[in-house]
């Protein structure tokens, strides 16, 4: 049995199907309640509260933990206090039970997302997960330290964890009435992160993916589209918003994306690659 967290959401849902669709046994659960039509059993729940989520994971093959409080636009320690006290209840459940797998859903906004859309400087373009995770909210903070709990329980049992960075998650409909952007200009800047975006269709891929990848202790992924969501070349756009202060690596070529998404690539056989220029 696979159970999913935050399965009344938008993306939890949509892994939910994605697995049904390929015949798992799954379970879903959530504080709220799901839409009608909710294909698979559902379980009602506090994260939050450790009894219940023990009772929850025991006898999971696989959690994907999904539910926490989205974005850095909430009450900031009502945030960091669900994220990670769930988080936590999650990861220790699953080890307390032996769980095979735990693939957690990470950020992007962990690498540097900041409301003032200046104050973070990449050490190198593109981000890859070999760039240190810099925060500068709490929302990010759950979850950078989310990942140390995951990569904790990883050195400590059998249970292994795959933590996935995706960020600005944009569907199909939205992508064809606001793209291209404007370009981020020092004028009227953009956060890094928010250069790149993810397709839910992706998202929702790489999860399923992650269940049963040959990996061992805890390892973190990158996803984004291939390219920004601007029309200029990204190359030109980190030169005038950075100067000469961000070393440039491979992989800038065109419109690409400042995320990369080599090591997903090279280790799972996954390449995001839904376009918005093809939508």
């Amino acid at each position: 049995m696979i159970l999913v967290t935050g399965a009344a959401g938008r993306l939890g849902e949509s892994v939910v199907r994605l697995l049904v669709s390929e015949g798992r046994e799954v379970v879903g659960t959530d504080r709220r309640t799901p839409p009608d039509g909710f294909p698979t059993t559902f379980v009602e729940a506090d994260l939050c509260d450790g009894g219940s989520t023990r009772d929850l994971v025991d006898g999971a093959d696989a959690v994907i933990h999904m539910g926490a409080i989205p974005g850095p636009g909430r009450d900031p320690e009502e945030t960091f206090g669900n994220n990670m006290v769930s988080t936590f209840n999650v990861m220790r459940a699953a080890q307390q039970h032996r769980v095979r797998r735990v693939v957690f859903s990470s950020s992007a906004f962990g690498m540097g997302w900041a409301a003032d859309p200046a104050a973070f400087v990449p050490k190198y373009l593109p981000l890859d997960e070999d760039h240190p995770m810099m925060p500068f909210e709490p929302y990010g903070l759950t979850k950078q330290l989310g990942e140390c709990i995951g990569a904790m329980v990883a050195r400590s049992s059998a249970t292994t964890v795959v933590s996935l960075r995706f960020t600005n998650v944009v569907g199909t409909e939205h992508q064809k009435e606001n793209f291209p952007l404007d370009a981020p200009t020092t004028e009227h800047p953009t956060t890094l992160v928010m250069w790149a975006y993810a397709d839910p269709r992706d998202v929702a891929e790489a999860h399923v993916r992650s269940v049963d990848a040959n990996l061992d202790g805890h390892t973190s992924f990158m996803i984004a589209q291939p390219t920004t969501r601007f029309a200029e070349p990204t190359i030109d756009l980190i030169k005038a918003n950075f100067g000469d202060a961000v070393e440039l690596r491979d992989g800038l070529e065109g419109c690409a994306s400042v995320i990369s998404t080599k090591k997903i690539e090279a280790q799972l056989g996954f390449r995001p690659s839904r376009d918005w220029r093809e939508t």
